[in-house]
């Protein structure tokens, strides 16, 4: 073999060398995904949508809040706005669901949980070494409540708890109504409850 026969040979293994390399780091990245739970590209549109509607939900409960009574030792504040010109028409929720999702995030222990499955689907067994402080039994009666809230999925196979979309939405909003309390009452002063 002639010395360019050499040189195009070491050039065509390289080339081939460097394409294996993205294939196993392209494998490698989908392995991690994998191992971190269920990965689902929505694509750009459906994130920016999504990401919308949580905005224009957070945006209705801080007004709203705005619009609250704090009561304290100090008296009374009142936050007001102006009402918009426009009425919007209100969809009434069924209050039993509500009552049920509401109850279901009343709770500082299934708060936790959804915490947890908001990184990733989890055996009870994986729930239950990252939550050592919830007792196996009340650890599957809060999956259970829930589980019936709609807030989170067991697969039917693998027994994997998975946290929903609506438990995502939930999760995220009752964080944000959190924030956005403790900043009202930052405002009027620590003594106020």
């Amino acid at each position: 073999m002639s010395d360019k026969d050499w040189e195009k040979e070491v050039r065509r293994l390289k080339e081939e060398l460097d394409d294996i390399k993205e294939q196993l780091e392209a494998m490698r990245e989908k392995t991690e995904r994998r191992r971190r739970g269920i990965y689902i590209d929505i694509g750009e549109r459906i994130r920016d949508y999504i990401e919308d509607i949580m905005e224009g939900i957070a945006e209705g409960i801080s007004s709203e809040l705005k619009k609250s009574i704090f009561i304290g030792p100090n008296g009374i504040t009142i936050y007001k706005e102006k009402p918009s010109d426009s009425k919007r028409d209100l969809v009434k929720a069924n209050p039993a669901k509500v009552a049920s999702i509401m109850s279901a995030l009343g709770n500082e222990n299934r708060i936790r949980i959804l915490s947890e499955l908001m990184r990733g689907g989890k055996y009870i067994s994986e729930l239950q070494e990252k939550l050592p402080e919830i007792t196996s039994s009340t650890l599957s009666s809060h999956l259970d409540i829930l589980e019936s809230a709609g807030l989170v999925v067991q697969e039917k196979i693998r027994g994997r708890y998975l946290i929903t979309i609506p438990g995502r939405i939930a999760y995220k909003m009752a964080n944000k109504i959190s924030k956005l309390v403790t900043k009202g009452r930052e405002e009027l002063g620590d003594s106020v409850y």
